[in-house]
């Protein structure tokens, strides 16, 4: 079982396979409930979510329940231990897996719907395809996100999306754009094991600050890049997409012809 402050998840097994079971108690009564809606409106129209054809969803009222056939296989994150490890010959599996998270993502863009919180941990690389999972922002043009969203993980948010959850408009809407950011973001992360942004620059330990906080900090001062080391080709194209205005980014599928080229 998976805790996360009032959301629990369970691994069971049935007559008919695996399925994950989610429980949201308090807070997280909404946002289970919503990742129901996502779930039941997406899975025809968009590849990564179609096993949300078989989700099967209930609310009481004190709790609300989803369950979604269990996925197995590794995300993102997992898929690039060996470059966080630098184990340089093993890197094939991880650019791979970039490729598919950005076609995937593509895939979802294209459909008119946009994820909400991109992070390597959402991705899972099931046998032939990839699912986005964490889907609870999810939106599209005919279902608004939350006026709750505030854009994701601070760390992997593009400026412009954060100036947008500092304003005092609501809901925050993040854009394919935005996401294209937080896409190379979160791989950059996953390769190194640390945030993009060189918080050290700032001499900021982001720590130490609240989401809201450190956004504030943000819109004074944006520091600059770190760096991947042990593979400054994949830095290249990463960077490339985080010092770019929102106009001027690749699409998801873009990046991922572009990654398909990183020599390994």
């Amino acid at each position: 079982m998976a805790d996360h402050r009032d959301t629990a998840v369970w691994r069971v097994a049935g007559p008919r396979g695996l399925w994950a079971l989610k429980v949201g108690t308090g807070e997280s009564v909404a946002t289970v409930a919503r990742e129901a809606t996502v779930l039941q409106r997406a899975h025809s129209q968009v590849p990564a979510l179609s096993y949300g054809g078989r989700a099967k969803a209930g609310r009481a009222e004190d709790a609300a329940w989803l369950i979604t056939p269990w996925l197995e296989g590794p995300s993102t994150w997992s898929r690039f231990e060996v470059v966080r490890e630098r184990r340089d010959a093993d890197r094939a599996a991880a650019l791979a897996a970039a490729v598919d998270m950005c076609a995937a993502v593509g895939a979802l863009h294209a459909a008119g719907w946009v994820h909400g919180d991109l992070q390597p941990h959402h991705t899972v690389h099931t046998t032939g395809a990839v699912r986005l999972i964490g889907c609870t922002w999810t939106s599209s043009p005919t279902l608004a996100p939350p006026h709750t969203y505030l854009g994701g993980l601070v760390h992997l948010m593009s400026p412009e999306l954060m100036g947008r959850a500092e304003s005092s408009v609501r809901p925050v809407v993040t854009d394919p754009p935005a996401e294209v950011y937080a896409l190379a973001a979160g791989l950059w992360w996953a390769a190194t094991g640390t945030w993009p942004l060189d918080y050290a620059q700032l001499g900021v330990d982001p720590g130490k600050f609240t989401a809201k906080v450190l956004r504030q900090v943000l819109a004074q001062r944006w520091p600059p890049l770190g760096h991947i080391p042990q593979w400054p080709q994949l830095e290249e194209v990463l960077r490339h997409v985080l010092t770019r205005r929102p106009q001027d980014r690749p699409t998801a599928l873009h990046l991922a012809e572009w990654l398909r080229s990183v020599p390994l």
